[in-house]
């Protein structure tokens, strides 16, 4: 089996050990503190981000965007039908209410302009790192009137629009380190920004809402968000590879399209700028093809459903045409950073063989 558990079983060696053992053996207190440090900076320095804090989960990350933008009881905001339920979730259970968006059919990104006025708070989720091409305008746009703007870029580490790293156009942004993602934690997330006020809220929030002098102060309503030393020992070590990570994700995507384009469809993908975490293909009997490669030892997950079909969330329902093709065609290939070139290509041949059995 290529790929006996999963489309993207973490990948990890030696190096990551090493980092941990290190940690282990020199003392440290292993609840957040200089090796977490060690781990934002690095984030920083990759991103381009002023401000970075590493958080247990990105569910948290965005829970805490949705406290620091301030959502009400009854609130309405705006969020992406094409994406994880963590997206909306957050602001969900501080009452917001949720105004669902279709996305474009080319980067299945949310419609700018179909963005409702009464939406303060903004969520736009870049899947598998696709902007639109004027995402940067776009996202300025809605700050200059006055909203309240979180990206959601779970997926997005690695990934560029036009010079910026994706997450650091709005007011925050978030990235996962979960076991599927590019890089990982095993769980974990960071909220970056460029606002210092934002930073120090977001400082305090994961902790407990309190700042630390003498005795302690309560400022505003926080939790225990902290990250972890042991789990920044590793992803120390995994920020390391990154680089690498991401040359070889683009070329498991490539193989993919120069293998399988004249069966399937492709979302279009810019590989100078975006590093594609899930390769998607689109095609018929979808639920067909799935099941043929988990037969045969493939890895494979259709994409996200809207949330106005979910069973949770359909109370919000909202018309999302774009979405509901993609979420009806759409399935994620294996493309872990351990597939060799032969691995991939072997996969496009029971891909096409599966594909010539559902037809």
């Amino acid at each position: 089996m290529i790929t006996p558990n999963s489309h993207m079983n973490p990948v990890y060696g030696k190096q990551e050990t090493e980092s941990v053992n290190d940690y282990m053996t020199s003392g440290g207190w292993i609840m957040e503190h200089k090796k977490t440090r060690e781990l934002e900076k690095l984030i920083c320095e990759y991103t381009g981000t002023v401000y970075a804090h590493m958080v247990p989960s990105a569910t948290m990350g965005l829970l805490i965007a949705s406290m620091v933008a301030g959502i009400k009881h009854n609130e309405p905001f705006a969020v992406s039908a094409y994406t994880q339920a963590a997206t909306a979730n957050g602001p969900i259970l501080l009452g917001g209410v949720p105004k669902i968006i279709d996305v474009d059919n080319k980067s299945y990104t949310i419609l700018f302009d179909q963005i409702p006025e009464e939406c303060r708070v903004v969520f736009v989720t870049s899947i598998n790192g696709r902007y639109p091409d004027d995402a940067q305008a776009q996202i300025q746009k809605l700050r200059k009137q006055g909203k309240f703007v979180i990206e959601d870029s779970a997926q997005a580490l690695g990934s560029w629009n036009a010079g910026k790293h994706i997450g650091t156009m709005g007011d925050i942004g978030v990235f996962s380190f979960g076991a599927p993602k590019i890089i990982t934690t095993g769980q974990g997330g960071c909220v970056i920004t460029n606002n210092h006020d934002i930073s120090k809220q977001v400082e305090a929030i994961k902790n407990f809402g309190r700042t630390v002098d003498l005795g302690e102060v309560y400022n505003t309503m926080g939790m225990n968000f902290k990250f972890t030393d042991l789990q920044a020992a590793f992803g120390v070590a995994q920020m390391k590879k990154l680089p690498s990570i991401i040359q070889h994700k683009k070329k498991i995507y490539k193989l993919y399209f120069d293998n399988l384009d004249d069966l399937c469809g492709f979302v279009q993908t810019d590989l100078e700028n975006v590093t594609p975490t899930y390769p998607e293909i689109l095609v018929d009997n979808r639920d067909d093809l799935a099941r043929l490669l988990r037969q045969k030892g493939i890895g494979c997950r259709s994409v996200y459903q809207s949330l106005s079909q979910q069973p949770f969330h359909k109370k919000w329902h909202a018309p999302t045409p774009n979405t509901d093709f993609i979420a009806r065609k759409g399935l994620h290939l294996p493309a872990q950073a351990d597939l060799t070139e032969d691995d991939v290509l072997s996969i496009c041949d029971i891909v096409r063989n599966c594909l010539i059995q559902c037809n």
